[in-house]
């Protein structure tokens, strides 16, 4: 997914070639498209043996399964937009929320750069509701999440490495 108009000026977009990367951008007033990674914040939430999952509701990947999160807003910070989400999604508070790490994947095969950043949840209620984009939430055992089932594959490989992690 790329501009083809400079969100500056309006006029076409040419590509160029800058420090290795090919680049959009516009000949008139020299604006350039970057596509940098949109940011979103997901829970990794753990209780008794057991990761929570929610099943996507809306595409891309609808039907799959993912960690419950989404995008930030315009000026939320990370940790605001993640408890904003948690109430959206499966309708829990966050008791307390630690960094586990970030992973990069595309919003669908050939969708916009995503930046996760993904903590470890807390939540204020083991009683989970599915809603907005989720259409189920479930507990799986730790030792065996449906990770060939999970959406995105950078949240796949970094959900993976951290229930493996004997630290966690």
């Amino acid at each position: 997914m790329t501009a083809r108009y400079c969100l500056a000026c309006g006029a076409p977009l040419a590509t160029v070639s800058e420090g290795g990367r090919r680049r959009r951008r516009c000949r008139r007033c020299g604006w350039t498209f970057y596509a940098n990674p949109v940011p979103a914040a997901v829970a990794v939430i753990v209780v008794g043996g057991r990761v929570l999952l929610g099943r996507r509701a809306r595409p891309p990947y609808a039907g799959t399964w993912d960690l419950p999160g989404g995008f930030l807003e315009a000026g939320e910070a990370p940790e605001r937009g993640l408890r904003r989400e948690l109430r959206e999604e499966i309708g829990v508070g966050v008791r307390r929320a630690s960094l586990i790490g970030f992973a990069t994947d595309r919003y669908g095969p050939r969708g916009f750069a995503v930046l996760a950043i993904v903590y470890r949840v807390v939540p204020t209620s083991k009683r989970i509701r599915a809603a907005d984009d989720v259409s189920e939430a479930r507990w799986f055992n730790i030792a065996a999440p449906p990770f060939s089932e999970i959406a995105f594959p950078g949240l796949r490989r970094l959900l993976r490495r951290y229930l493996e992690s004997p630290h966690r």
